[in-house]
């Protein structure tokens, strides 16, 4: 709660509009243990508080038929404009029905959902920071940032994304470690294999 008790509205984006090219094919389709890499990632958003969910996917409808209910699609036609132009996109959209937006990307399928619950909890703590999973003290994904970021998250475009802007305000960041091996993300077939031999310890 904020100091007047009014409930903080946190909307989760879940980043899905990459082309996958390193991959070779659709690496969110990718099956693990009987659930894609996708779905996976939608869980770990769906387990927690937040006033909206929205995955920016791109316009193939490849993930139509695995969002599920109460979550909010964007489509990004252009994701040639990078990972910037989906979290612009996003927060373009939300601006207005969000006090604050957490940001992961839909290939980190080993992220659980009491990793963002300990981002939300400290956020809660501190509404004016910007809270992000860390590891070693680097910035990761997951981050969560207040509203006064929004300007700058709806600005950004091609490969810069939104862990570039916590790095630059690190004075305003505060980190929450978070276990390395739920924060492994997908780019090529050799990650795949790594994230099924995690599954199996």
């Amino acid at each position: 709660m904020s100091k007047n008790n009014k409930k903080i509205r946190i909307g989760a984006v879940l980043l899905a509009a990459g082309s996958s090219k390193r991959f070779g094919s659709n690496k969110l389709l990718h099956i693990l243990n009987g659930t894609s890499v996708f779905e996976r990632s939608v869980s770990a958003l769906r387990g927690n508080d937040f006033s909206k969910i929205a995955v920016v996917t791109d316009s193939s409808g490849d993930l139509d038929s695995l969002l599920g209910d109460g979550v909010y699609q964007i489509v990004n036609d252009n994701p040639d404009g990078g990972i910037g132009s989906s979290i612009a996109m996003a927060t373009q959209l939300l601006r207005n029905e969000a006090d604050a937006l957490l940001f992961l990307l839909g290939d980190q399928p080993l992220v659980e959902s009491n990793d963002i619950t300990r981002l939300l909890l400290k956020f809660h703590e501190m509404p004016t920071r910007i809270v992000a999973s860390s590891v070693d003290g680097d910035v990761r994904n997951p981050v969560i940032f207040p509203s006064d970021f929004f300007e700058e998250l709806a600005s950004l475009w091609g490969d810069k994304g939104a862990r570039e802007i916590a790095r630059n305000h690190g004075d305003l960041v505060f980190k929450v470690n978070i276990d390395p091996t739920h924060l492994l993300d997908i780019d090529t077939t050799e990650d795949i294999s790594r994230i099924e031999r995690q599954l199996e310890e």
